[in-house]
């Protein structure tokens, strides 16, 4: 038997049908003005509606007529009652009787501090978007966080979806387990992604997440206060803060430098430490042992709580990753948070979080509250994923895709943008964190980027004091593809290069580049001089010129990176070309001395320095 569309009052006065006709009036206008029934759709036969209703057909019937005559129904001969499909342009509906009014301002502003009286505020800064919702139509969006259809491991994780929705797989995960995590993906976690990191867990200690963010939010709930002090990096990420907001707590912004946050900067009656020593969010930079040791010591002696968010911890192209600060915990003061949506997609909304039992059982019981726990159907695909060696596939893959970006970006940076540029010493991730010249508006500059098809991103969302720099920005590489990389950086530089001549602060004159060197002394100075410098990412160079024209180049702390090259002279200029740096192309130079110190000029502009010595 049908459900009926409406329920009519039978019983309302002693006349029945005029009133029932009425009641039917109101409900079908009510109906067609909520969409129930759609313009040029059919209504249901006169015969069918008073069978469903129980009312007499005569009733509808008479009811259809007078819709008809006032224009929401229109009757087709030997097809039957429809809704007008010009309904909307005769006029606009309401409940039988009356045409809908447009509120008047006052009265929408009613309705709207209505609900403001009603809602909870909202500590929550308002953080503009860092790119467009079109961002894949720009040719060069170096952007961080969204998803590379390229590097998604379709056919794995299609695989394990179909293994998932066998019958004996789908008794396991599609009962409500009320509060349990998966115990495939658990045990997986437990014995193949905590070991990588050095951390061993017991099954009680490990919690599933919808994401890193959804553990932050629990942990925050648990842990903070009006009168819990949250010590957090600055710059830093912004989801914290603004959960720290939220629960009224006091917070204390620790600066980072290029080994990540500064320890001392940790307050003694620190109560809860959050950190991205992996990749600091957002300069990428990484945390070096030392510091690692030296911050779990001041939790000991100060008896503070740390947050460690393993962001990006597998992307490490230049050494080994470091051990979690987790790993170091011998007293169950660090939490761990980690994500598989950075590696996957973001899309996928799966994380977890390590810490002692007492701590998960009762974030166990307050995700409870909010959505009992992640869908049991996603947990138990990405526990087949990694049962199946899919998931350390997937990372040697991306790793690889990543480095190979990373490393791109690195070389047209360190080739095209000037050594004003200076970007945090770093060893991976997928993003460069830049700092421009003092005087540029990051916001206006990534504007006027974009109009060249460049996303860049503006990072003053990620400072939480009252000083916002405006001169820094990020480039991330997990979004455009290598061969793209060199010509949206070369295009940046051009844009750099324009921005800096608008301003005349910027000139300077051949005094402050030192002395030029010419004639003989410009060859007897190459002849045998050695230039001791560090690239835009800070990784030391050398590069020793031989009298024969010859020279040759080593990067990196113990000289991974090796070129060899020829130097000449046209004129007064000093010219040179690389076998592979600087992508082989030949450049020339006008070249000052300033005491031990060497000026590379170019049209009129400092290009890069360094110090030298002569052998």
């Amino acid at each position: 038997m049908m459900q009926p569309l409406f329920v009519l009052d039978t019983q309302a006065s002693s006349n029945g049908a005029a009133n029932l006709q009425q009641q039917l009036m109101q409900k079908l206008v009510q109906a067609i003005s909520m969409g129930h029934f759609a313009c040029g759709s059919k209504m249901p036969s006169s015969r069918k509606l008073a069978e469903q209703l129980g009312i007499a057909r005569n009733t509808v019937v008479a009811a259809y007529e007078q819709l008809i005559d006032e224009g929401y129904l229109e009757s087709k001969e030997r097809s039957g009652i429809y809704v007008r499909a010009d309904l909307y342009d005769q006029h606009a509906l309401e409940p039988h009787g009356e045409q809908l009014q447009t509120p008047s301002e006052p009265e929408q502003q009613a309705q709207e501090n209505d609900w403001q009286r009603r809602l909870n505020k909202l500590r929550l800064d308002h953080l503009a978007p860092p790119y467009p919702p079109n961002w894949q139509q720009f040719p060069y969006p170096f952007i961080d966080g969204q998803f590379d259809p390229s590097l998604f491991p379709v056919q794995q994780w299609r695989e394990c979806s179909k293994l998932s929705l066998n019958v004996s797989e789908i008794k396991n995960w599609a009962s409500d387990s009320g509060h349990d995590d998966d115990t495939l993906l658990t045990e997986e976690i437990r014995t193949k992604v905590l070991p990588r990191r050095g951390i061993y867990a017991n099954k009680d200690e490990i919690l599933v997440t919808l994401g890193s963010q959804h553990g932050l939010y629990l942990l925050t709930r648990l842990l903070l206060n009006n009168q819990t002090l949250v010590t957090i990096e600055e710059p830093g990420y912004p989801g914290i803060r603004q959960l720290a907001q939220q629960a009224y707590s006091p917070i204390h912004l620790a600066e980072v430098d290029e080994d990540g946050i500064i320890p001392s900067q940790i307050p003694a009656h620190t109560d809860v430490l959050y950190v991205t020593p992996s990749h600091q969010m957002p300069t990428a930079v990484t945390m070096p042992m030392a510091h690692r040791e030296q911050i779990i010591q001041q939790a000991r002696d100060d008896d503070f709580i740390i947050i460690e968010d393993d962001y990006e911890s597998e992307s490490n192209f230049v050494a080994q990753p470091h051990p979690a600060i987790k790993s170091l915990d011998t007293d169950g003061r660090v939490i761990y948070v980690s994500s598989f949506s950075k590696v996957l997609a973001p899309g996928l909304r799966l994380g977890f979080m390590v810490a002692p039992a007492p701590l998960i059982k009762q974030a166990r019981q307050l995700r409870t509250l909010i959505s009992r726990h992640p869908p049991a159907n996603n947990q138990r695909v990405m526990g087949l994923f990694l049962s199946l060696g899919y998931y350390d596939q997937t990372l040697r893959k991306l790793n690889h895709e990543l480095a190979e970006r990373w490393q791109e970006m690195r070389e047209a940076l360190n080739h095209y943008l000037s050594t004003r540029i200076v970007t945090s010493r770093t060893v991976g991730g997928s993003t460069c964190w830049i700092e421009g010249p003092t005087q540029l508006d990051s916001r206006e500059f990534a504007a006027e980027a974009a109009k060249q098809g460049i996303l860049i991103e503006p990072v003053t969302r990620f400072f939480g004091g009252s000083t916002k720099p405006h001169h820094y920005f990020r480039l991330g590489v997990s979004s455009i593809k290598t061969e793209s990389i060199r010509a949206g950086v070369e295009l940046l530089a051009q844009l750099m290069r324009q921005w800096e001549q608008q301003d005349s602060t910027r000139q300077q004159t051949a005094d402050q580049w030192g002395k030029r060197l010419q004639g003989a002394k410009l060859r007897d100075f190459a002849s045998r001089v050695e230039f001791i410098g560090r690239t835009v990412f800070g990784d030391p160079y050398r590069i020793r010129l031989h009298a024969d024209g010859s020279m040759v180049g080593w990067e990196g702390y113990q000289d991974e990176r090796h070129d060899v090259g020829q130097w000449w002279l046209e004129g007064d200029r000093w010219f040179r070309q690389w076998q592979e740096w600087s992508y082989g192309e030949t450049l020339g130079f006008e070249i000052y001395t300033d005491n031990n110190r060497i000026n590379w000029v170019r049209d009129g502009k400092l290009v890069d320095s360094a110090f030298y010595r002569l052998h």
